[in-house]
């Protein structure tokens, strides 16, 4: 596999280019997107999470009450799911996650797990904690059929003593009520310091300064060996470093952005170094790899979640003072296409989730307390006015 992408796997390209499109801020966008008053103000709000309705996402307020919120034209129409379905349904800390089938929503609250049924209207727990000092973080699922997930954990038992808290991932397998540790891995006592995602079957791991590794749920030994694993070593040339990668929920498709912070000196007579880019990996049996947008050196690229069924992402770009956010979105699938542009996004308490049905992608903007819908399901790019922004500024 050659490490660059021929012409004619490079999707996201112009028509007649030969190279994926530069992202930049005046690129075209779909249409305009709606943009509604949230029927909760921000200090009434405890979750945000995705639910496979159409045009909804889901929200948790402070009375225990869960709510599917329902974007119709220029009304959010909010509907009540269930009311105190769990002793404290608000309380703790609560982290989204992506809907593990067609008729459940997810998160994590504190040391559990819980998994909502909308067609029953019934909640079931699992606890993912050790001990009393574990809090879950963050998690994400590795398989959905079976159902195994890992969670990353922050750890406060040398907190007091060592001003150290330790953090790792569990991986766990869900069989009815009961679960089963798979795995676990440290993770250090740095904050933030490691990335990891979760899908295909795999957990990406990059810790600070080191090859991203990839690991089987059990988080057993890395594979190095893995058709992800082999091309992205191909792909890191001219000083080229992961800043985000995503792996699909289900296929064995992982989404790479490969960046740099400064720009390379240019050498004579020889070729200019790789540019910074999304790259697609898809891989049964050998992997075949395809760029799908060109970012600038300096910048740094955050890809989002997929779309759980049109395979879509979203991804931020940020300027070389890592300020400045701007919001893409594109359609990966077998058919790649360019990239679109959202416009500029809050730096912070901005909440991104894809809707059921045709695909949608709403933002939370908790500083406002607005909600604002892109419907994408077939979208073609138009130019935007230039006054439109994402924010309503």
């Amino acid at each position: 596999m050659d490490s660059k992408p021929t012409p004619n796997q490079a999707g996201g390209a112009a028509p007649g280019s030969k190279d994926p499109l530069l992202l930049t801020p005046g690129m075209p966008g779909p249409a305009a997107p709606s943009r509604l008053r949230s029927p909760f103000p921000w200090n009434k709000v405890a979750l945000l999470t995705a639910i496979p309705e159409p045009d909804s996402v889901a929200v948790i307020t402070l009375d225990d009450k869960l709510w599917r919120l329902k974007i119709e034209g220029n009304e959010v129409r909010r509907i009540e799911l269930d009311d105190e379905y769990l002793e404290q349904a608000s309380g703790g800390e609560l982290h989204p996650l992506l809907p593990p089938s067609p008729t459940q929503l997810a998160y994590l609250q504190t040391r559990r797990l819980v998994i909502y049924d909308l067609k029953w209207q019934q909640a079931k727990t699992w606890s993912l904690a050790g001990t009393l000092e574990e809090v879950a973080s963050r998690g994400g699922w590795v398989s959905t059929e079976p159902p195994v997930l890992a969670v990353e954990l922050e750890d406060t038992t040398n907190f007091l003593t060592e001003d150290r808290i330790d953090f790792r991932l569990r991986t766990w397998r869900l069989n009815g009520d009961k679960r089963a540790q798979l795995g676990m891995l440290e993770l250090g006592s740095v904050v933030g310091a490691v990335k990891w995602d979760a899908g295909a079957g795999l957990i990406a791991v990059q810790r600070p300064g080191a090859p991203l590794e990839l690991y089987g749920p059990d988080l057993g030994k890395p594979q190095p060996e893995h058709p992800l694993a082999l091309a992205l070593r191909k792909l890191l040339v001219d000083g080229l470093t992961v800043q985000s990668l995503r792996l699909h929920h289900s296929l064995p498709v992982a989404l790479v952005a490969l960046g740099r912070d400064a720009v390379p000196k240019r050498e004579e007579g020889k070729p200019p170094p790789e540019e910074p880019g999304i790259w697609r990996v898809s891989w049964e049996g050998s992997a075949v790899t395809a760029r799908v947008a060109r970012y600038a050196s300096g910048e740094s690229l955050s890809l989002g979640a997929l779309s759980p069924e049109h395979d879509w992402v979203h991804y931020r770009v940020t300027d070389a003072s890592g300020k400045n956010p701007h919001l893409y979105v594109q359609q990966v699938a077998a058919a790649l296409k360019p990239p679109l542009a959202l416009g500029p996004v809050p730096e912070s308490g901005a909440a991104l989730l894809w809707t059921g049905g045709a695909t949608s992608l709403v933002m939370y903007d908790g500083t406002k307390d607005t909600l604002v819908q892109w419907k994408l399901a077939g979208a073609a790019p138009a130019k935007p006015p230039a006054s439109t922004k994402p924010d309503g500024k």
